[in-house]
C-alpha cells in the first residue's frame, strides 16, 4: 500500500470512527488499536528522519498530545480495571490476554476462592510491570477525578467533580498537574468511605466560604500555564500553613556527614533569614554584580588574588565615581541600539541593557525554576569562567563569610533586604501583631521581623495614584534613578513576561516607549524585565503595549494564538 492509498484509508477510519464503535466486538477493536500503535511508531520513525524543523515540531506537538492522551487514558483503566474486577482472572484468561488469543465468545473466568491478586493495585502492578506505590497512586487519582467504587460494585462520581471536569475536558492542560493539585487537596479531606456505602465529597472551604476546589479550578483557567501551576502552588502552601498541617523545622546550620573528601552540611533559615539567604544567591547568579562575576571566576573565589586596578571608574581617568551603578555594573560599551544618537555626547554605563558582542538570545519559555538550571541573563562573555550554578552560590557565600573584616577588600555580597508594607498595616502601630510585609524575592515576614527591619533599616514610600507614578525625568535624563527603580519594582514586582520568575538581581529597567523613539525617564514610561526578555523586547521577539498606563506583553502567536495583552502574575501570587 503506497503512502498516499494509507493517507486515504486513515481518512476513511476516522470518518467510521465519529459515526461511533460496535462494543461487542473487542477482538477487532483490541486488533485495529494493535495496529494503530505500530503504525504509529513507524511514523514516528519515518518522521524523525526528515530534517525539516517543521515537522519536527509539528511531531512534537502530536507525540504530546499522545502523551497527555495516555496519562488520562491510564487513570479510565484503572477504574475499568476495578469495576470489572479485572485483578480476580483465573491463569488461562490471563495468559491468553497476554498472547492476544482471547476468546471473547465465551464469559470470562474468575478465581471463586482467593484470587492471585488483592486488589486492582496489586493487579495493575504486577500486569503492567509498575511499582506497587505507582499503581497505588494511579488507582487513588482515579477515584479522586474519574470514579469511586459503591459497595455494590458500580461506579460513582469522583470526589473531586469539578478537578474531573477540568481533568478530563482540558486539551491545554497538563493531567499530570492536575491530578497533584487534586492529591494535595484531598489531604485536607476526611477519609473517604465511598466503597462502605457513605460517599464523601470535598469539603474543604478557604477563608472567604468557598471550597477549595473551587479555588483551584478557577486559577487554572489562567491562560499562562506557568503562572497557573504557581498560584495553585500558592493556595496549597497557605492552606497548609493556616491549617499546621506541616510542622516546620528548626532553624539551624546541619552537618550531614562526610561523602569522600566532601563534607555534606543542611542550611535550614526562618525569618528575615531567609531574605538574606536569597539575596546571596540572587547576586551570586547576576553576572553583572562584582560579586555575581568573581564568583564564576574560580572554584575558590577567595583563593586567587584580585587586581583592582580599574575596577572602579575612579581608577580610569575621566570617569567620576557617581557614575556607576554598584548593583547594576557593566564594564562593557552598550550595544549599538542602547547607544546616544549620533551628535549627542556618550552618557555613562549606568544601565542594564545586553552587552555588545554577546549573541542575540532567541524567546524561550520564561519559566525557568531554581533548580541549578542557567538562569536568566548568564549568557554572555563570562561563559569561559562559568562554574556550575550550586558553586558559584557557594563561593559567593564563603566570600561574604571572610570578608567581614575591615581590611578584606574582596568582591563579596552584601545582602540587600527590601521589604513591601501595605499602608493599612502601619495605620495602626499599637497592634503590631497585625504588621506584616512580603520581601522582594516573596518572602512573607510575621511581625516580630517586619518589625524589627522597620527599626533598623530605612523608609521609603511609593504611592501609587490611578494616574502612574508622579516620579518624572521627561528627557533631562536617561537612566532610572534609584528611587524610581524603586517604584518601578513595588508595582511590576518582578518581569512584567508572563510566566518569568527571575529574581530582583536579575532585572533591568525598559523604556516602554523607547528612549530612542522619544520616550521620558519615568515610573510611568518603566517597566521591569529580566535580561533574557529585555533582549526579546529590543529583538521585536516580544511586543510590549500600554493599557491603562501599564504595559503588558503580547507573546508571540505559537504561544498565543489570540494575542492577548497579559501581565506576569506569578510575582504577585502572594
Amino acid at each position: 500500500m503506497g503512502i498516499h492509498q494509507l493517507a486515504g484509508t486513515l481518512t476513511a477510519l476516522r470518518h467510521t470512527i465519529t459515526g461511533g464503535l460496535p462494543r461487542g466486538a473487542c477482538a477487532v477493536l483490541l486488533e485495529i488499536m494493535a495496529a494503530c500503535c505500530a503504525l504509529l511508531g513507524q511514523l514516528s520513525e519515518a518522521l524523525r528522519s526528515s530534517e525539516d524543523p517543521r515537522a519536527a515540531a509539528a511531531h512534537a506537538r502530536l507525540i504530546e498530545t499522545l502523551f497527555r492522551y495516555t496519562v488520562r487514558e491510564q487513570l479510565q483503566c484503572a477504574i475499568h480495571l476495578e469495576s470489572t474486577a479485572a485483578h480476580l482472572l483465573a491463569d488461562d484468561d490471563l495468559a491468553a490476554a497476554c498472547e492476544g488469543a482471547t476468546d471473547f465468545s465465551r464469559p470470562a473466568t474468575v478465581h471463586s476462592q482467593r484470587a492471585h491478586y488483592r486488589g486492582t493495585a496489586d493487579f495493575l502492578a504486577s500486569w503492567l510491570g509498575l511499582n506497587f506505590h505507582e499503581a497505588d497512586h494511579r488507582v487513588s487519582d482515579a477515584h479522586l477525578l474519574i470514579a469511586r467504587r459503591a459497595i455494590d460494585g458500580s461506579t460513582i462520581a469522583p470526589r473531586l467533580a469539578k478537578l474531573a471536569q477540568l481533568y478530563t475536558g482540558s486539551q491545554v492542560l497538563d493531567p499530570r498537574s492536575v491530578a497533584r493539585a487534586a492529591r494535595a487537596l484531598d489531604k485536607f479531606e476526611p477519609a473517604d468511605t465511598a466503597f462502605e456505602g457513605l460517599p464523601l465529597d470535598a469539603t474543604a472551604t478557604h477563608a472567604d466560604g468557598r471550597t477549595l476546589e473551587e479555588h483551584i479550578v478557577e486559577l487554572f483557567q489562567e491562560p499562562d500555564l506557568a503562572t497557573a501551576q504557581s498560584c495553585v502552588s500558592e493556595l496549597i502552601a497557605a492552606e497548609r500553613l493556616a491549617r499546621k498541617t506541616i510542622k516546620p523545622p528548626q532553624p539551624g546550620f546541619y552537618p550531614r556527614g562526610t561523602i569522600g573528601e566532601c563534607d555534606r552540611y543542611e542550611l535550614i533559615v526562618a525569618g528575615a533569614q531567609r531574605e538574606e539567604i536569597r539575596s546571596v544567591i540572587g547576586q551570586s547568579d547576576n553576572p553583572r554584580t562584582d560579586a555575581g562575576k568573581s564568583a564564576r571566576g574560580a572554584q575558590d573565589a577567595s583563593a586567587a588574588p584580585e587586581d583592582h586596578t580599574g575596577d572602579h571608574p575612579a581608577d580610569r581617568p575621566g570617569e567620576h565615581p557617581a557614575a556607576r551603578d554598584d548593583l547594576f555594573s557593566s564594564d562593557e560599551p552598550m550595544p549599538p541600539w542602547a547607544q546616544e544618537p549620533a551628535g549627542q555626547p556618550p552618557q555613562d554605563q549606568q544601565t542594564g541593557f545586553p552587552q555588545r558582542g554577546e549573541p542575540e538570545q532567541n524567546f524561550a519559555d520564561p519559566g525557568t525554576a531554581d533548580t541549578g538550571q542557567q538562569q536568566p541573563g548568564d549568557a554572555g562573555p563570562l561563559a569561559d569562567l562559568e562554574v556550575p550554578v550550586p558553586q558559584r552560590r557557594l563561593n559567593a557565600l564563603i566570600a561574604a563569610l571572610k570578608n567581614r573584616g575591615s581590611s578584606r577588600t574582596g568582591k563579596t555580597v552584601a545582602p540587600r533586604i527590601a521589604i513591601h508594607i501595605k499602608l493599612g498595616s502601619l495605620a495602626d502601630l499599637k497592634n503590631p501583631d497585625n504588621l506584616t510585609s512580603i520581601s522582594e524575592h516573596g518572602v512573607k515576614l510575621g511581625p516580630a521581623d517586619t518589625g524589627q527591619l522597620i527599626c533598623q533599616g530605612e523608609i521609603f514610600r511609593v504611592i501609587f495614584g490611578p494616574d502612574g507614578q508622579p516620579l518624572d525625568l521627561g528627557r533631562s535624563e536617561r537612566f532610572f534613578t534609584e528611587a524610581m527603580k524603586r517604584a518601578i519594582f513595588a508595582r511590576d514586582r518582578g518581569c512584567i513576561v508572563p510566566g518569568c520568575t527571575a529574581g530582583p538581581e536579575m532585572l533591568e529597567y525598559h523604556h516602554d516607549t523607547w528612549w530612542e523613539h522619544g520616550g521620558g525617564t519615568s515610573t510611568r514610561n518603566g517597566s521591569c524585565l529580566c535580561r533574557a526578555h529585555h533582549h526579546a523586547i529590543h529583538a521585536k521577539l516580544l511586543s510590549l503595549v500600554s493599557m491603562g498606563g501599564l504595559a503588558h506583553i503580547i507573546l508571540p502567536k505559537h504561544l498565543d494564538p489570540l494575542q492577548r495583552p497579559q501581565r506576569n502574575r506569578i510575582h504577585l501570587a502572594a
